[in-house]
């Protein structure tokens, strides 16, 4: 694990979270707002501006990443907390995509699509009612501060049980680690669902051709 990318220490608390549960008996970020119904809008694959069909290959190349991350969890598990080959390939892929692929295509997402998109909800209605303002913009960006957070704890927590000698200390640091990064998955398989299936349709809606060609300006400077 020593050449893995070393992730900076979190002010939150993630042991504290319910991650013995499924996922349907804990709220999640992924939530739309209180009293807020996003729009049930199709848009085929086809159909989307490029810039929303390369976000969405990027999910489906991430979805590959998380299954393989998945599987060699369940392994780690089933092994009694022992490391081989295919398991440590496997979490080494998952945090290298973590700390390159994935940063980059949310500095896509927040940097460029999101403030463009996030105007235009407002405008449009298209938001929780109240004082604080909440569209979906807030809950993914929200998504992408909680799956930080939870990778950086996974990271660490496989980084320090491989280090103590105590056995049961070093198995309850491992079952940590284990349903912290199994709640990694969960969360970011209902992200990319409800990117795909709500936000990008509504990009794809609301936004104008002067909007995709700002935002296609943008990324270009963030790659």
């Amino acid at each position: 694990m020593k050449d893995l990318p070393v992730y900076p220490a979190s002010k939150d608390d993630p042991l504290k979270r319910y991650v013995n549960k499924e996922i349907e008996d804990y709220p999640s970020p992924m939530d739309p707002p209180p009293l807020y119904t996003a729009p049930t809008i199709q848009v085929p694959y086809d159909q989307m501006v490029q810039t929303l069909k390369d976000l969405i290959d990027d999910h489906n190349d991430f979805e590959k990443v998380l299954n393989v991350f998945d599987q060699a969890l369940v392994s780690f598990k089933e092994k009694g907390w022992k490391f081989d080959s295919e398991i440590s390939a496997a979490f080494k892929k998952f945090f290298q995509y973590m700390d390159d692929d994935l940063i980059l295509h949310t500095r896509k997402e927040e940097k460029a699509l999101f403030p463009c998109l996030q105007e235009k909800l407002l405008e449009s209605g298209e938001h929780s009612p109240g004082p604080h303002l909440m569209t979906p913009v807030d809950i993914m960006e929200s998504d992408h501060e909680r799956v930080s957070v939870m990778t950086n704890l996974v990271f660490n927590l496989l980084g320090l049980a491989a280090r103590i000698r105590d056995d049961e200390a070093r198995n309850l640091l491992f079952e940590h680690a284990f349903h912290q990064g199994q709640e990694i998955v969960e969360v970011m398989k209902l992200h990319i669902y409800k990117e795909n299936t709500t936000v990008f349709p509504l990009a794809q809606q609301l936004l104008s051709a002067q909007d995709w060609e700002n935002i296609v300006s943008k990324i270009g400077r963030l790659s």
